[in-house]
């Protein structure tokens, strides 16, 4: 109780901030403004081809380091990967402003779909920590913050969504209102530092959240 009384506060005080007037979505969403931390260093993850473009989430893990999902990443054509110099990643974006953009210039795999987009260059905002925990409770307090395709160009939180447990695969399940656009996104946990990237989100099965836990020994090796 404890646990998910920080979190709501640590996320309702930081939204009543940072909201924009048509802050509140029918389903319990709010849409943030990244003026505040930790809003500012999540950003929508562009793929653009020739009259092609879908977009993902993505957080700042380090200066240079962009945590996503590997699938967000496909080539347009063929091949498993797509041309680095096609991703965007477009830091703290809203309505068409941003606070820093960077195209990709690789990518280190992490898991079966979690991935680091490393970057052309630095970028001077504040990095998201990664949880170091352990294994949740179930039932404990998650907050969800991404690029949803149904309201793409603002970041929207879901800050009242919960652990439901792990599959036999090690994968979490979740209740957070993702949808399109919010793969890659970051499912937030909070500790005494404050909020802390402990997965992220995937995708849905059986219409329940699915997403991969992230480990801070790897990202940290990776840099």
């Amino acid at each position: 109780m404890r646990s998910r009384t920080l979190l709501l506060l640590a996320v309702l005080l930081i939204g009543f901030f940072a909201m924009k007037p048509d802050a509140q979505a029918e389903d319990g969403r709010v849409t943030v403004a990244p003026d505040a931390y930790p809003w500012g260093s999540i950003g929508r993850l562009n793929v653009a081809g020739y009259r092609i473009r879908r977009h993902c989430t993505g957080a700042l893990v380090a200066k240079d380091l962009v945590l996503t999902a590997h699938h967000c990443l496909k080539a347009l054509g063929d091949g498993d990967w797509a041309d680095p110099g096609k991703v965007h990643f477009l830091a703290g974006y809203s309505r068409g402003n941003f606070k820093a953009h960077r195209t990709a210039s690789g990518y280190i795999r992490l898991g079966p779909d979690s991935v680091l987009v490393r970057l052309s260059g630095p970028v001077d905002l504040p990095v998201l920590p990664i949880y170091d925990g352990g294994m949740p409770p179930e039932g404990a307090a998650l907050a969800q913050a991404g690029y949803s395709g149904d309201r793409s160009h603002v970041l929207t939180v879901d800050p009242a969504c919960r652990f439901l447990g792990t599959r036999t695969d090690g994968r979490w399940k979740h209740n957070c209102e993702a949808v399109a656009g919010d793969s890659g996104s970051p499912l937030l946990i909070d500790r005494p530092g404050g909020l802390a990237i402990a997965a992220i989100h995937v995708g849905r099965i059986n219409g329940t959240g699915d997403a991969e836990p992230v480990s801070a020994a790897k990202i940290a090796a990776a840099r």
